[in-house]
Protein backbone atom coordinates (compact mmCIF):
# COMPACT_ATOMS: atom_id res chain seq x y z
CA UNK A 1 0.00 0.00 0.00
CA UNK A 2 2.77 2.43 1.07
CA UNK A 3 4.77 2.08 -2.25
CA UNK A 4 1.17 2.54 -4.59
CA UNK A 5 1.10 5.54 -2.24
CA UNK A 6 4.65 6.74 -2.91
CA UNK A 7 4.31 5.64 -6.45
CA UNK A 8 1.16 7.55 -6.95
CA UNK A 9 2.61 10.85 -5.33
CA UNK A 10 5.19 11.03 -7.60
CA UNK A 11 2.82 10.77 -10.74
CA UNK A 12 0.84 13.48 -9.03
CA UNK A 13 4.12 15.56 -8.56
CA UNK A 14 5.55 14.79 -11.74
CA UNK A 15 2.25 16.50 -13.43
CA UNK A 16 2.63 19.38 -11.12
CA UNK A 17 6.40 20.21 -12.49
CA UNK A 18 5.07 19.26 -16.13
CA UNK A 19 2.65 22.21 -15.66
CA UNK A 20 4.58 24.51 -13.85
CA UNK A 21 7.17 23.91 -16.53
CA UNK A 22 5.20 24.67 -19.51
CA UNK A 23 3.40 27.84 -17.80
CA UNK A 24 6.66 28.73 -17.43
CA UNK A 25 7.61 28.56 -20.85
CA UNK A 26 4.39 30.59 -21.91
CA UNK A 27 5.44 33.00 -19.98
CA UNK A 28 9.30 33.03 -21.18
CA UNK A 29 7.62 33.34 -24.91
CA UNK A 30 5.52 36.33 -24.19
CA UNK A 31 8.34 38.10 -22.67
CA UNK A 32 11.10 37.53 -25.18
CA UNK A 33 8.60 38.68 -27.83
CA UNK A 34 7.98 41.69 -25.79
CA UNK A 35 11.62 42.53 -24.97
CA UNK A 36 12.68 41.71 -28.67
CA UNK A 37 15.04 39.04 -27.33
CA UNK A 38 14.60 37.06 -30.85
CA UNK A 39 17.33 34.44 -30.45
CA UNK A 40 16.05 33.60 -26.75
CA UNK A 41 12.45 33.41 -28.38
CA UNK A 42 13.73 30.68 -30.81
CA UNK A 43 14.03 28.30 -28.47
CA UNK A 44 10.89 28.40 -27.29
CA UNK A 45 9.32 26.59 -30.54
CA UNK A 46 10.59 23.16 -31.85
CA UNK A 47 13.03 23.30 -34.64
CA UNK A 48 10.17 21.79 -36.40
CA UNK A 49 7.57 23.50 -34.38
CA UNK A 50 4.44 25.32 -36.30
CA UNK A 51 2.71 28.29 -35.83
CA UNK A 52 -0.53 29.47 -37.95
CA UNK A 53 -2.68 32.82 -37.14
CA UNK A 54 -5.91 33.60 -38.26
CA UNK A 55 -6.42 30.14 -40.06
CA UNK A 56 -4.00 31.25 -42.32
CA UNK A 57 -1.11 29.68 -43.97
CA UNK A 58 1.46 27.10 -41.22
CA UNK A 59 4.65 28.49 -40.90
CA UNK A 60 6.92 25.67 -40.53
CA UNK A 61 10.07 25.94 -38.41
CA UNK A 62 11.90 27.66 -35.33
CA UNK A 63 14.00 30.00 -37.79
CA UNK A 64 10.91 31.14 -39.79
CA UNK A 65 8.59 31.77 -37.22
CA UNK A 66 11.11 34.02 -35.09
CA UNK A 67 11.74 35.66 -38.87
CA UNK A 68 8.12 36.60 -38.86
CA UNK A 69 7.37 37.52 -35.35
CA UNK A 70 10.79 39.81 -35.42
CA UNK A 71 9.61 41.28 -39.14
CA UNK A 72 5.76 42.10 -36.97
CA UNK A 73 6.86 43.12 -34.12
CA UNK A 74 10.22 44.73 -33.70
CA UNK A 75 8.88 48.13 -35.02
CA UNK A 76 6.72 48.53 -31.48
CA UNK A 77 8.58 50.07 -28.86
CA UNK A 78 6.59 48.70 -26.22
CA UNK A 79 4.62 45.88 -26.24
CA UNK A 80 2.72 42.78 -24.08
CA UNK A 81 1.38 39.66 -24.37
CA UNK A 82 -0.79 38.52 -21.67
CA UNK A 83 -2.29 35.60 -21.33
CA UNK A 84 -4.63 34.02 -19.26
CA UNK A 85 -7.25 30.90 -18.84
CA UNK A 86 -4.50 28.53 -19.07
CA UNK A 87 -5.66 24.86 -19.59
CA UNK A 88 -3.38 21.84 -19.88
CA UNK A 89 -3.76 18.36 -20.67
CA UNK A 90 -0.72 15.95 -19.99
CA UNK A 91 -0.10 12.61 -21.91
CA UNK A 92 3.65 11.74 -21.18
CA UNK A 93 5.89 13.62 -23.55
CA UNK A 94 2.91 15.19 -25.07
CA UNK A 95 0.94 17.92 -23.66
CA UNK A 96 -2.00 20.10 -25.23
CA UNK A 97 -3.13 23.46 -23.76
CA UNK A 98 -5.56 26.33 -24.51
CA UNK A 99 -5.60 30.08 -23.12
CA UNK A 100 -6.35 33.48 -24.12
CA UNK A 101 -4.26 36.48 -25.42
CA UNK A 102 -4.84 40.02 -24.47
CA UNK A 103 -1.51 41.65 -27.19
CA UNK A 104 -1.05 45.86 -26.99
CA UNK A 105 1.37 47.77 -29.14
CA UNK A 106 2.81 50.90 -29.13
CA UNK A 107 5.34 52.15 -31.54
CA UNK A 108 6.00 55.36 -28.96
CA UNK A 109 5.93 54.45 -25.23
CA UNK A 110 6.19 58.45 -24.80
CA UNK A 111 2.51 58.75 -26.04
CA UNK A 112 0.82 55.01 -24.85
CA UNK A 113 -2.24 55.92 -25.74
CA UNK A 114 -1.50 55.46 -29.49
CA UNK A 115 -1.42 51.66 -29.35
CA UNK A 116 -2.94 48.39 -31.06
CA UNK A 117 -4.69 45.80 -29.15
CA UNK A 118 -5.81 42.62 -29.91
CA UNK A 119 -7.36 39.26 -28.36
CA UNK A 120 -8.41 35.87 -29.10
CA UNK A 121 -7.76 32.19 -28.28
CA UNK A 122 -4.30 30.46 -28.65
CA UNK A 123 -4.45 26.21 -28.91
CA UNK A 124 -1.13 24.46 -28.31
CA UNK A 125 0.14 21.32 -28.63
CA UNK A 126 4.14 20.86 -26.65
CA UNK A 127 6.90 18.12 -26.73
CA UNK A 128 9.08 17.38 -23.70
CA UNK A 129 12.56 17.44 -25.30
CA UNK A 130 16.15 16.72 -23.41
CA UNK A 131 16.30 20.69 -22.95
CA UNK A 132 12.79 20.83 -21.41
CA UNK A 133 8.83 21.54 -22.89
CA UNK A 134 8.80 23.57 -26.20
CA UNK A 135 6.23 24.37 -28.56
CA UNK A 136 5.70 22.32 -31.09
CA UNK A 137 2.14 24.09 -32.46
CA UNK A 138 0.78 27.33 -31.63
CA UNK A 139 -2.78 28.79 -33.35
CA UNK A 140 -3.69 32.24 -32.32
CA UNK A 141 -7.16 32.91 -33.65
CA UNK A 142 -7.81 36.89 -33.09
CA UNK A 143 -11.49 37.39 -32.12
CA UNK A 144 -10.95 41.58 -31.72
CA UNK A 145 -9.43 44.38 -31.81
CA UNK A 146 -8.93 47.76 -30.41
CA UNK A 147 -7.68 50.68 -31.94
CA UNK A 148 -6.82 50.76 -35.87
CA UNK A 149 -3.65 48.33 -36.95
CA UNK A 150 -1.58 50.87 -38.35
CA UNK A 151 0.98 49.25 -39.33
CA UNK A 152 -1.12 46.47 -40.89
CA UNK A 153 1.00 43.75 -39.04
CA UNK A 154 -1.62 42.05 -37.16
CA UNK A 155 -4.56 40.93 -39.83
CA UNK A 156 -6.27 44.36 -39.64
Amino acid sequence: MAEQTIADLQRRLQRLEDKDAIITLLNRYCKLADTHKWDEYASCFLEDGVVTFNHGQDIVGRERITALIRTAENRFQGQQHSLTNIELSLDGDRATGTCYLWFAATLDTSKPHEYHGFGGPYEFSFRRTEAGWRIAVLKLTKIWAQNPDTEGVFGG
